[in-house]
């Protein structure tokens, strides 16, 4: 009969070794660091690891938002979809009464709460999406296999953003003034439309409803662009959340709903074309780009946005380093795999899949990783009874050999070792690992660092326990963030007897096993944990958790996220614009064709072209430049305009900008359509009285003549 918590039947590895050779263990050197500025990186992490911990004091992991913060994004863009769709029961979508429908909701009514629903829960999703985006990069989870992840998360916050700032331009107040003149300011850059459209918007008159419209329909259509990126985004990931917990979600949902009544969305002041705004409370969440792009051109727009874009794309490859594969990524030795699928189940980026045997053996498959989804977590390690897959470059095989040794030479001096496995990912990746400090926390252990807690094979834990060590203490990293996702959660699993591989207490005293985390602002606690795994039977870390203490802890982070939502919601911004007056012409009209020879007439009578087709055409389809000469208190300044069109056959179009001192100023324009001085002129001359901010309008369209709206 077979001695308490002592092997009973064949181990599995005696199975695996009958299977194939063990072979060859190359060493436990560890690959290159995924990223570079790893220590500020880490540095980061655990400093939001840290409010982690100091939250889940008083709240369940599964209520914490810094936990979900993915997911509670999706959460509270649901709610902005949902109430956005109400909002359709109000609004008019045109320019003429856009502003009107929205400033008629009383604050307080149903469709006033409605509006500041949708427009907070926006700026939920971007504060979340945000924080999501820094604490993955802190986390250093973009490198190497998850830069898909990466670029398309990326992709889904220029969306989101951009869903935004669409939103504010259907308003129609001075918000939307001046980020629709930015935006058609850099559209004009770009060769979509033959004329500016930035001429269209100096007179409120003359904006264009169907582009007001085209705006309506890409705010309304952007999101179901959403929910592809979230599959791209999700697609190398196993088990991902898409929704947090129903706590989580209700207690973000009364949150958006308390800011709504305390501070209810309005308009601001209607937009008037005529006008530069001056100061106004600003949705700092989607509209800082003013606060840029009032200061730069066109072209300047552009070359911020596509440097901005490609730097935070590229994060991957500038951030991240180059690493051959082998060195980090897991490997299979077929030889020992049984077709248990264990390692498929287990891997947290569905990096592993079952195949068609290879070897001959009677197992239905064997296990293959796919190299372009591998981090080298090292959990695929810790389901595999036979050692059959794991790490080249910490194999399990020689690791555990190298542990039953030291114990049993240890059991033989007299001494009965104590075991700690550290996860190196709580310290920032190996590099950073720091043995003296891991050695002081954990007096009597000897420290052994792991890949992650999901590394450890319950197997092994029973096998140092079998040659007479005194207990074993896994410590995992207590980031919810964490690098490996879920070593900590497979480990526990395990342990509890709960998945397979399981730990059998049969084979091993479970007294002597712990699984625990390191809380820095409480490492006592791990060391009190330690010293009486080492004296008395299983010592845990307090959880219980006050009911009264949780709804403080609620209350006081519902508080702080109404202070930063709100306040990033509706912040001063003063438009960066000169506060003079302007005086603007703008002008539309044909210049002169350029002479030439007449093509060869038919004979009268002999002409088969239509008759609206029977006029004399020039050899030279090309029209003069426009020349606009404009005096202000005598100071001139001449201008000259080309055609449009490819063959130079198209109106001339521009736009001039002249800031005036309050005042009154004598002002003539005088349009030629030829640079000839003998060729035909319009003029147009007014005394007009400048006032600040405000703009003094000129246009003249060739069907017509000058029209001005001072």
């Amino acid at each position: 009969m077979p001695t308490p918590h002592q092997h009973p039947d064949v181990d599995c590895e005696t199975l695996a070794d009958a299977m194939g050779p063990v072979g060859d263990a190359p060493g436990a050197r560890p690959p290159p660091p995924p990223t570079r500025a790893a220590r500020w990186l880490a540095a980061g992490d655990r400093l939001v690891a840290v409010l982690d911990l100091l939250l889940e004091r008083w709240l369940p992991r599964s209520v914490n938002p810094l936990a979900h913060l993915g997911a509670a994004a999706n959460a509270m863009l649901i709610l902005a979809t949902v109430s956005g769709v109400l909002m359709l029961l109000w609004y008019s979508a045109s320019v003429q009464s856009a502003w009107t429908s929205l400033a008629g909701l009383g604050p307080r009514s149903f469709g006033g709460l409605v509006r500041s629903v949708h427009r907070y829960s926006s700026d939920l999703v971007m504060l979340l999406v945000l924080a999501h985006g820094l604490r993955t990069l802190l986390a250093r989870k973009f490198a190497d296999a998850r830069w898909l992840a990466w670029v398309s998360g990326i992709a889904l916050l220029a969306l989101v953003w951009f869903i935004g700032w669409s939103g504010y331009w259907l308003v129609w107040d001075v918000r939307a003034q001046l980020l629709a003149l930015d935006t058609i300011r850099a559209i004009d850059v770009l060769p979509v439309f033959g004329e500016p459209m930035l001429r269209l918007f100096t007179s409120d008159r003359t904006v264009p409803s169907l582009l007001f419209f085209v705006v309506f329909f890409l705010h309304m259509a952007l999101p179901l662009g959403i929910a592809g990126g979230l599959c791209l985004h999700l697609a190398r990931q196993s088990r991902s959340t898409l929704l947090p917990d129903w706590r989580l979600t209700a207690w973000l949902t009364a949150t958006v709903i308390i800011a709504s009544l305390v501070f209810p969305a309005t308009n601001a002041a209607i937009a008037e074309l005529a006008v530069k705004p001056n100061r106004f409370s600003m949705d700092w969440w989607f509209l800082w780009p003013l606060a840029i792009t009032g200061r730069l051109s066109g072209g300047g727009i552009w070359i911020t946005t596509v440097f901005t874009a490609i730097g935070l794309t590229t994060v991957p490859w500038w951030l991240g380093r180059r690493r051959a594969r082998p060195v980090f990524q897991a490997a299979v030795n077929v030889s020992r795999c049984f077709s248990c699928t264990l390692c498929s189940h287990d891997c947290p980026f569905g990096a592993i899949t079952m195949v068609p045997r290879t070897d001959g053996k009677p197992f239905p498959s064997q296990a293959q990783i796919d190299p372009d989804r591998c981090i080298g977590c090292g959990v695929c390690a810790g389901a595999c009874d036979t050692q059959g897959i794991g790490l080249g470059w910490f194999d399990a095989q020689q690791v555990v050999r190298e542990l039953e040794r030291y114990v049993v030479a240890e059991v033989a001096r007299g001494e009965a070792p104590a075991l700690a496995f550290v996860c190196v990912q709580s310290e920032g990746g190996w590099e950073l690992f720091d043995h003296v400090a891991w050695a002081r926390r954990l007096p009597g252990f000897t420290v052994r660092p792991i890949p992650c807690a999901g590394w450890i094979e319950p197997k092994l834990i029973e096998r140092v326990i079998t040659k007479g060590a005194t207990a074993v203490l896994v410590v995992g990293c207590g980031s919810s963030e964490a690098f490996c996702k879920e070593g900590n959660r497979w480990l526990s699993a395990r342990i509890a007897g709960t998945r397979e591989p399981e730990f059998r207490p049969n084979r091993a005293d479970p007294r002597k096993v712990a699984h625990a985390f390191f809380d820095p602002l409480r490492p006592q606690l791990l060391s009190a944990a330690a010293l009486g795994l080492l004296k008395s039977p299983t010592v845990a870390i307090p959880t219980a958790r006050s009911p009264f203490a949780s709804w403080i802890a609620m209350l006081s982070v519902t508080t702080i996220a109404l202070t930063i939502l709100l306040g990033g919601a509706n912040a001063p911004f003063r438009n960066p614009a000169p506060g003079d007056g302007e005086f603007v012409f703008t002008f539309r009209t044909h210049g002169d064709w350029v002479s030439g020879e007449a093509v060869a007439a038919f004979a009268p009578g002999n002409d088969p072209r239509p008759i609206h087709m029977r006029t004399t055409q020039p050899t030279r389809r090309e029209r003069s430049p426009v020349v606009v000469q404009i005096d202000v208190d005598g100071r001139s300044q001449i201008h000259h305009f080309r055609p449009k069109g490819f063959t130079s056959d198209g109106a001339s179009v521009g736009e001039l900008r002249i800031p005036l001192t309050p005042g009154p100023h004598r002002i003539t324009v005088v349009v030629a359509t030829h640079p000839d001085p003998a060729a035909p002129r319009r003029t147009w001359t007014a005394e007009i009285d400048a006032r600040p901010r405000r703009l003094s309008v000129l246009s003249l369209d060739g069907n017509g003549g000058f029209e001005y709206n001072p």
